[in-house]
């Protein structure tokens, strides 16, 4: 009776982990997708594309199996995904443990179940394209297992298969899976058979990358380098594409990376780290082999991804994405270490032991998982979904839209190619133009929309040219930017953009930049901003910048439109203006004031906000408040030099002589070069008003 209870213990508790894990997962998954590269993995698994280099065919073919349930949005089908490859990865961690290195079922379980509440492993259970991370541990573990139990063919086997998955990873993490598979096979015979047979594996693995020229020749829309022939195909693999900016870091930007991964494997399971690098080492001096071919693909990743990368601040957050199939020799270590010391201990001891050590870790996974759940969760995120179709809402039917960024490009084609949002809308994303694909696309979808083709390789051709060129050749198509600065040379100086929401309409210099008032303010009726407000969610750093800051940043060059057009009136203005002239230089300024306001409102942490509302007042006659609003801003920025020479202006002009003086003052400490300030505190002290304090 008991050894079928234990029996049926063996696959009841992997399967009631599995099922535990899941259903964590999925209270906190994205109902549509986070702002990274998950639109295009959703776009891709949805309608079998390729997405962007090496192609990822394996994850790409396993998630569209999921986009064919009937469950939500399809963005949350391809996120369920990840979540259940997480909850795969914490199942097979338990029986690797358990069962491949003996460690109690107890630790075993408590072990399997930090994986999914890690600081990067959390959230990227929940969105599609971390799942490939995901993908890439569980692999690791498996092969480790199949290592361990001396299946060495199988091994193999899944490692090619691996690589069809991400092969940046698995080749890294070769030489450790090497090292282990000799110390497990040690002394057994390894001949010609056994040597084809490995190299049949890998070859039946990778075979899985077929898939990119088969699916290419049938011309699917998102067909990222065209892999149907071999030229091409090399290309996608080996990442020619972005080999220019990667294994191009000096030596500080190695250690700066390396800092940061250390920094993330030390965070993702709360100093866990210092327990795994202890139980390293009590291991690895018994249990040699396995113990350092795990270490050593532990280390090779992580000084892998430092000295391969070279990735600009506001790209930071991959690095730990890159590095979470690492995290599991983090668990791995820890249990392993944790039972090796108990096994020591006799039989009593061990048990007082391990329920004080099972008694703290219970502890920790609920601090952390709670923790994670409240912080973390994307139940509401629609942040970057609704982002994009905001600025949708801004374009007038059939606009040429000039996109920058991957956040608003692979949205944009999952709008277009899967929900068939605003097919009528050109959206150019102006980094991918030199690519013959993206063009060919564009053709295709817009009959009638002339793009430019060249014989030129990819890189070699002008992006600036290409957009003039597509400009001139398309006056048909009203001219649009998703971004308020211009700041390559791609339109000729003096051409002005005009923001509608969080669109910009495009004039040329011989274009007079007018806008429809009424429509430039309905935009901002129908933005759609939920869930950026909610009590008790707090957003990412990244969605922070980019999205929610956004909102206030295109709310505030409304404001600088309005207030410019102001400026126009009042400097054309002569004694003889009548009241007509007066009051469309006041009605200017008052939108002004409406736009900066609402955009402090939104962002009230950005100094140069209460600024503008200060200068708003200011024009329009009411200096006393528009002091106001510059002390608030110089308290946010106690350097904001033009806030404090502002408010010394206003306060002389309603008679606070000695304050303006001080003020002025300030400014001149501030920035010494500064004429105006010198001739108003100048002024002030020649009319006697101002007395400087001894």
């Amino acid at each position: 009776m008991d050894t079928t209870i234990d029996k049926r213990s063996e696959w009841l508790i992997p399967f009631l982990l599995f099922l535990g894990t899941f259903l964590f997962l999925l209270l906190g998954v994205n109902p549509s997708f986070f702002l990274d590269d998950s639109p295009e993995t959703i776009t891709a698994a949805i309608m079998m594309g390729i997405p962007h280099p090496p192609g990822y065919p394996l994850h790409t073919l396993t998630a569209h199996f999921f986009t064919m349930m009937p469950l939500g949005h399809p963005g949350f089908r391809v996120n369920l995904f990840s979540a259940v490859l997480a909850s795969l990865v914490s199942m097979v961690l338990y029986l690797y443990l358990s069962r491949g290195l003996e460690v109690s079922r107890r630790l075993s379980l408590l072990f399997a179940l930090f994986w999914v509440v890690g600081a990067v492993n959390y959230p990227a259970a929940l969105s599609a394209k971390t799942g490939i991370y995901h993908l890439t541990a569980l692999f690791l573990v498996v092969i480790f297992w199949a290592l361990k139990a001396g299946r060495i063919q199988l091994a193999v086997f899944l490692w090619g298969l691996s690589l069809a998955n991400h092969w940046m990873s698995m080749v890294v993490f070769a030489p450790g899976l090497l090292w282990a598979g000799w110390e497990t096979h040690k002394g057994k015979a390894w001949g010609g058979r056994e040597t084809v047979l490995a190299l049949t594996g890998v070859v039946m693995g990778l075979s899985v990358y077929l898939y990119l020229p088969f699916r290419s020749i049938q011309m699917p829309l998102l067909n990222w380098g065209e892999p149907s022939n071999w030229t091409n195909f090399l290309f996608n693999f080996s990442r020619t594409q972005y080999q220019g900016s990667e294994v191009s870091g000096s030596v500080l930007t190695w250690l700066k990376q390396f800092g940061l991964i250390l920094k993330a494997q030390f965070i993702e399971f709360s100093g866990l780290i210092l327990l795994a690098l202890w139980g390293f080492v009590k291991i690895a001096r018994r249990k040699k082999g396995l113990a350092l071919g795990m270490g050593a693909a532990w280390v090779s990743l992580l000084a892998a991804l430092s000295v391969y990368l070279n990735l600009p601040k506001e790209q930071y957050y991959l690095i730990p994405q890159y590095a979470l199939s690492a995290n599991l020799f983090i668990l791995i270590f820890a249990a392993w270490g944790l039972e090796w010391v108990l096994a020591e201990r006799s039989p009593e001891k061990r048990g007082a032991s391990e329920w004080w050590v099972i008694a703290l870790l219970i502890l920790g996974l609920l601090g952390m998982g709670s923790y994670r759940f409240l912080k973390d969760r994307q139940t509401t995120y629609t942040l970057d979904y609704d982002y994009v179709l905001n600025g949708y809402r801004s374009l007038p039917e059939k606009a040429l839209y000039y996109c920058k960024g991957d956040s608003i490009i692979f949205p944009s084609w999952y709008f277009q190619w899967v929900e068939d949002k605003r097919l009528d809308v050109a959206v150019v994303g102006v980094d991918g133009l030199p690519m013959v694909w993206v063009r060919r696309v564009l053709a295709g979808l817009h009959p009638g929309l002339k793009v430019p083709f060249s014989k030129k390789a990819m890189g070699v051709e002008s992006i600036p040219a290409m957009l003039a060129w597509m400009i001139q050749q398309n006056p048909d198509r009203e001219l649009y930017f998703s971004y308020n600065k211009i700041t390559d040379n791609s339109l000729p100086v003096g051409t002005q953009l005009v923001p509608y929401g969080i669109a910009h309409k495009g004039f040329m210099p011989n274009q007079v930049a007018v806008i429809d008032d009424t429509r430039a303010e309905y935009c901002w009726k129908l933005m759609r901003l939920r869930h950026l407000k909610d009590p008790g969610i707090a957003l990412d750093e990244r969605s922070l910048d980019f999205i929610y800051k956004d909102y206030g940043v295109n709310r505030n060059s409304l404001g600088i439109f309005y207030e410019d057009r102001g400026d126009e009136i009042k400097a054309k203005l002569t004694p003889k203006s009548g009241v007509q002239a007066l009051l469309k230089e006041q009605d200017e300024y008052q939108r002004s004031y409406r736009q900066f306001l609402w955009a402090q409102e939104w962002d009230n942490i950005d100094a140069m906000y209460p600024y503008n509302v200060g200068n708003a007042l200011y024009h329009l006659g009411r200096k006393y408040e528009a002091t106001q609003w510059y002390e608030k801003a110089t308290t946010m920025n106690p350097q904001y030099t033009e806030a404090f020479f502002n408010w010394a202006i206003a306060d002389m002009e309603i008679g606070q002589y000695q304050r303006s003086g001080e003020l002025f003052q300030k400014v001149i400490e501030l920035k010494p070069d500064y004429p105006d300030a010198k001739r108003g505190l100048d002024y002030l002290k020649t009319q006697g008003v101002y007395h400087p304090a001894s």
